[in-house]
């Protein structure tokens, strides 16, 4: 019996194999994630000019202050929401729509889900200057096949007007990355058991019936992880909606991220960009905690 004790002493004075071998990555993890943020909030109390960073002065909680009593914050904060919730629902309603066709056990079925990836393969800055110009008034594919097919009379200026700006933007979010919701939903659909359905089947259910009482109960954790996924990304989307509309017209499609882009590096406002991104982490922390608090309740996926 000692001579165990002692062995287990020995083995618990080493340190753990496998937090050795995690180390290198904890560390760079570390020092890109929470390094940086512990920059961003050491900047937010100061009053530093990015063209003159020695100038800077502490201030406080100035910059905070400022942020919350900015009406512009609050446009752009709306903005932002608007977006995420257009983009999600429409991207997990068509997303679902196409798992459920490609769930059909045909050889088309697998090409489909193959041709999916490129959508996603693409950078999102790429998928924006392809999209510019496909809605070009002038030379665009969009406005010339429209015309050609009698939908509308006369070219439409797709990114001058503030309701087809956003119709731009949310659809090419939603062209973009419904195939990520759909392949992940068509693996939940490809993992339900067939004995459910047939003993629905064989107690009087339609095919309806059948969806709504046992394949969409089946496929919520799926939903569930589709659905925070594709939040927590819409809330970090600046490149596309950067080059598309630049956030106009005007700021009617300006989001929180090209505020905090243009404070930053056009305002050189460093400490006011800092405030408002440490004020935009809190919102996005606190949206994403509610959501998994609300789906945890209908999935035990999410529960702790």
């Amino acid at each position: 019996m000692a001579v165990l004790r002692d062995t287990l002493g020995r083995w618990r004075a080493r340190p753990a194999p496998g937090l050795v071998l995690l180390s290198p990555v904890l560390a760079i993890l570390a020092l890109m994630t929470i390094g940086p943020a512990f920059f961003i909030f050491a900047r937010s109390v100061f009053n530093t000019d990015l063209m003159n960073p020695g100038s800077g002065r502490f201030v406080g909680l100035t910059n905070y202050a400022n942020v919350v009593t900015n009406p512009d914050v609050w446009h752009d904060l709306g903005n932002t929401l608007l977006f995420v919730c257009a983009a999600v629902a429409l991207e997990l309603c068509f997303g679902l729509l196409l798992a459920i066709l490609l769930s059909q056990k045909l050889l088309e079925s697998n090409l489909v889900a193959g041709l999916l990836i490129l959508p996603m393969a693409m950078t999102p800055a790429v998928s924006a200057l392809i999209w510019r110009e496909l809605l070009d008034p002038n030379f665009g594919w969009v406005s010339y096949y429209l015309q050609a097919w009698h939908v509308t009379a006369d070219p439409i200026a797709w990114l001058s007007n503030t309701n087809t700006s956003w119709i731009a933007l949310v659809g090419l979010n939603v062209w973009q990355w419904t195939p990520f919701v759909a392949l992940i939903l068509l693996a939940g659909l490809q993992g339900i058991p067939l004995e459910p359905k047939e003993a629905a089947a064989v107690d009087g259910a339609n095919a309806w019936q059948a969806f709504l009482h046992i394949t969409l109960p089946m496929l919520r954790p799926f939903i569930a992880i589709a659905l925070l996924l594709r939040v927590i990304d819409a809330f970090k989307t600046f490149d596309a909606i950067q080059i598309l509309t630049g956030g106009g017209p005007g700021t009617s499609t300006e989001v929180i991220n090209l505020m905090i882009y243009r404070v930053a590096l056009q305002d050189f406002n460093v400490g006011a960009a800092s405030a408002l991104g440490v004020c935009f982490l809190l919102v996005l922390a606190f949206v994403v905690q509610q959501l998994i608090r609300i789906l945890s309740r209908s999935t035990d996926v999410l529960e702790d």
